[in-house]
């Protein structure tokens, strides 16, 4: 089967009435998963499973899922789970935009490592005995910490501690490179350009990006980026910009009192009408209609 064909696109974490505001969004639950349809999305994705069995497909390469074992999904990803047959998978699931890791001042090592998960390490750690512990140790405190809305630097210490769990599993994934233990031969080697590629769109999604531009910049043809987002990404280089553009407006929808067509220039698009156009297409309504329902 190939994974990249047909998946499904799920909602930004912006959709959620209990995500954490802003820019830097983040949510944590604890939740059963039996069984998942092949999705992406355009957030970042930890879970810690500490009950039940099962098989986690992340682009392609498959792991046995059982208590201490921790997965990480990239922006985009493609991944699907499955349960074992009376083994009913809980996990702690943490969804968070790469943005609340870096804040104003981005680590090269650290940014190179959490974006070469999947490429230059594993996506999925087994973490055993104590390791396991305190691997569970910083969920919980990261499940108390999200639900403690009004206490002091809150997303100061999720982000501390999303740090923390992301660090340990960057450890103990290059252990598992260096001692061997992983196959990086069962891994669909994507081009180094990739995550470079998405790192600068997100962060520039606001400008009147092309793939002129990004040709430019990156030194290689237009045709190869097209083929590189249709390939790795799932879909084209325009479509890709306006999910990400209008899943940050629905962000300031519901968390802003801006004007509709102040959000529409503000997350990078030329004119109110195209915005308007494009969000109909994404979200099934006007962006006017998706703030009423969401205020009601």
């Amino acid at each position: 089967m190939d994974v990249k064909r047909f998946p499904l696109y799920e909602d930004s974490i912006g959709d959620h009435p209990y995500f954490l505001t802003g820019s830097q969004r983040f949510y944590i639950d604890v939740r059963n998963s039996i069984y998942s349809y092949l999705h992406h999305h355009n957030f970042a994705e930890i879970s810690y499973f500490f009950e039940g069995s099962g098989v986690e497909s992340i682009d392609g390469v498959s792991h046995r899922l059982q208590p201490g074992t921790v997965s990480v999904v990239l922006p985009h990803q493609m991944h699907i789970i499955k349960c074992d047959s009376g083994r009913k998978l809980r996990k702690y699931c943490c969804m968070f935009d790469t943005e609340l890791l870096f804040g104003k001042c981005e680590d090269k090592w650290f940014s190179d490592m959490l974006f070469g998960i999947g490429t230059h390490t594993p996506s999925f750690v087994d973490f055993l005995g104590t390791e396991a512990a305190q691997m569970k140790l910083i969920f919980e405190q990261l499940l108390h910490e999200y639900g403690e809305t009004n206490r002091p630097g809150r997303l100061y210490m999720i982000r501390t501690k999303l740090t923390e769990a992301l660090l340990l599993f960057i450890r103990h994934g290059l252990a598992c490179r260096s001692s061997d233990t992983w196959d990086t031969r069962s891994t669909k080697e994507a081009p180094r350009l990739l995550w470079p590629l998405v790192k600068y769109v997100h962060s520039h999604y606001k400008e009147n990006l092309s793939l002129k531009e990004l040709s430019h910049r990156f030194d290689v043809s237009v045709p190869y980026i097209s083929r590189v987002f249709k390939t790795y990404v799932g879909m084209g280089f325009v479509q890709y910009m306006h999910r990400l553009r209008i899943e940050r407006a629905t962000n300031m929808l519901l968390t802003t009192d801006m004007t509709i067509t102040d959000i529409a220039f503000d997350v990078g698009f030329d004119n109110s009408r195209t915005f308007a156009r494009v969000f109909r297409e994404l979200k099934g309504k006007s962006a006017r209609e998706y703030r009423m329902l969401a205020q009601q």
